[in-house]
């Protein structure tokens, strides 16, 4: 089942799904009707929500809540969309035209990608059959209309966010410098002037402003003020800090007061932080008022009831503990990466807006905070898929003595697709996550076996006449330990 914000929505999403099919066109269009009454900055109750789409009095459960309007925005789009799929509905028997996800892109001159982002915003669409037979996700000419009267901003952004020239890129860096010399805004705020006067997406700018900085550090923007902190004396201090000393051992050694022993920890932490930011996917959803309550404060989805796993047969006894935990399901991944990537993207924003020469303890705690709960997740998306891995170096090389160089590199492969998974998408990870790993397989393994072969001289007789030196071999207490250092990496 699709994943739904709001409890109450997704009962009545189920229970028009199980309505007759007569009564779709006329739920859609109540839909429709509703989400051009939604205004930003309100909330709404349940009941209202159930008239205006089935004009039917429904009271939701003792404990239901107002529905913030991002949420219930977000929600009547699945809404849509579920209650259509395999309905059969017909698109002539909506009454109006109707266009496809890459017509929509050409119309408002954005790419699919943001399309599909679009829809979590009210760009509605449903399934339907097409004119050629084809069932597919259309959207309806009175959609695109209410949504761009809706959104002009966020469209016209959305259209600004094609490829810059290299013009552009150096007008925007000397446009930069200028305010730079008589202002010292942080990189945000920055870009988001920027892209005012431009016109540009503020992610077009910051990402211009971060690549210049990269590609010419002697001419950076922002490296005066970000490295003025770290001279000699400061450096060695986090050295001791790091080698576990106390603040008053720090303090006493470098005859200073405690708090400027902590002070200038804080700015060194900070300016760690600064030169390697976290990288995240952007979603429009973090941009939301009252984002927290909508993805760090919902529950997560209940776990998929435990079946006994099929373990392949001839898996060493050190593997087979992969195979009891069990996969994600779609809905489990949709809100895993969900917290995952805005935690990310808390950090990033925090980190940006603090000032080397202010920034407090509860700041610095704030944000280690959140990048514990950000390697947390990371650890338990990649151990729930680690059999993944497994499962295709098997069908790849089966037990041969390669198999666990294979292993070790598909994890490799895994924890690259962990970050780069777009969730907005709606496919699931294992399958993108398959995919990236059998991808890697093919461009290594070829390789491995080509030089398997290429060294194979057929000259049997020479080489049985040549002295073999090579070591003894390993004692069983050898292999064991190797066995439990592979066991510990895959744990």
């Amino acid at each position: 089942m699709p994943k739904f914000y709001n409890s109450d929505l997704a009962d009545l999403a189920h229970q028009l799904e199980l309505s007759p099919r007569r009564l779709r066109v006329e739920q859609v269009l109540g839909i429709e009707r509703l989400l051009g009454l939604i205004e930003d900055d309100r909330a709404y109750p349940f009941e209202f929500v159930c008239h205006a789409i089935t004009k039917f009095h429904k009271k939701g459960t003792p404990t239901s809540a107002l529905i913030p309007a991002s949420a219930l925005v977000a929600d009547l789009v699945t809404m849509a969309e579920m209650i259509t799929r395999g309905a059969g509905v017909h698109a002539k028997d909506l009454g109006q035209s109707y266009q496809t996800h890459e017509e929509v892109a050409g119309e408002l001159r954005v790419s699919t990608k943001t399309v599909r982002r679009w829809r979590s915003r009210g760009l509605m669409g449903i399934r339907a059959v097409c004119d050629d037979g084809v069932n597919r996700l259309v959207f309806c000419r009175r959609t695109i209309d209410r949504f761009s009267r809706q959104n002009q901003a966020l469209v016209a952004r959305g259209a600004s966010f094609c490829q810059l020239s290299a013009a552009e890129r150096s007008r925007i860096v000397d446009r930069a410098r200028e305010v730079l010399e008589d202002q010292s805004p942080k990189l945000h705020a920055l870009a988001r002037q920027l892209a005012e006067e431009t016109g540009r997406a503020v992610e077009t700018i910051r990402y211009t402003l971060r690549r210049h900085d990269e590609a010419h550090p002697e001419a950076a923007l922002f490296a005066d003020r970000q490295n003025s902190a770290l001279d000699e004396q400061t450096l060695a201090l986090w050295r001791c800090h790091e080698a576990g000393e106390t603040t008053a051992a720090i303090a006493s050694a470098f005859e200073c007061s405690e708090e400027q022993v902590a002070q200038t920890l804080r700015r060194v932490q900070l300016q760690l932080w600064k030169e390697s930011p976290l990288e995240y996917i952007p979603n429009e959803l973090f941009d939301a008022p009252g984002v927290d309550a909508l993805i760090l404060e919902v529950s997560e989805p209940p776990a998929a009831e435990l079946t006994r796993t099929r373990i392949p047969r001839g898996i060493p006894a050190y593997l087979r503990a992969l195979y009891m935990t069990p996969l994600l399901t779609r809905e489990q991944e949709q809100d895993i990466f969900r917290r995952y990537n805005y935690l990310k993207y808390k950090v990033v924003r925090a980190v940006e807006s603090a000032d080397l020469q202010t920034v407090s303890q509860e700041q610095i705690e704030a944000i280690r905070a959140w990048m514990k709960l950000v390697e947390s997740i990371n650890r338990r998306i990649v151990q729930a898929n680690l059999r993944l891995v497994v499962g295709v170096a098997k069908k790849h090389v089966g037990w041969s003595p390669d198999f666990f160089e294979v292993i070790s590199d598909g994890n490799m492969s895994l924890m690259r697709a962990v970050e780069k998974f777009d969730y907005g998408r709606g496919n699931k990870f294992s399958t993108y996550a398959t995919w990236a790993i059998m991808k890697n397989f093919a461009r290594s393994i070829p390789g491995q076996r080509y030089h398997g072969h290429r060294y194979v001289t057929g000259q049997d007789a020479v080489l049985e006449n040549v002295p073999d030196q090579r070591p003894e071999p390993a004692s069983p207490s050898d292999k064991r330990r190797v066995r439990e250092l592979i066991a510990e990496g895959l744990s």
